[in-house]
């Protein structure tokens, strides 16, 4: 069954993207996601291997907070990765 992702469009080359990943955490399913697309690691991870700050990770529509990628999911969540664009 697996937790399905929902990946913002600015992640992927301008093309919003849904996969059904494995994992028990976030960053489990973060580094699955990886596997296939690792063009994404740059804009997800900073030079300590946290997530950029312009980074939101949703599970069920809920804020991760500060445990982000240590969030536990189970099999059928939601998890959106969601990106905070600025400018004017």
């Amino acid at each position: 069954m697996g937790v399905n992702v929902t990946l913002h469009p600015f992640l992927n080359n301008g093309t919003e993207l849904n996969l059904v990943v494995e994992g028990n955490t976030v960053g489990e399913c973060i580094d699955s996601i990886l596997q296939q697309y690792p063009h994404m690691e740059k804009k997800l991870f900073d030079k300590k291997n946290k997530l950029k700050g312009y980074i939101e990770v949703l599970v069920n529509g809920k804020s991760t907070g500060k445990e982000e990628l240590n969030y536990p999911v189970k099999n059928g969540d939601s998890l959106a990765v969601l990106v905070f664009l600025a400018g004017g």
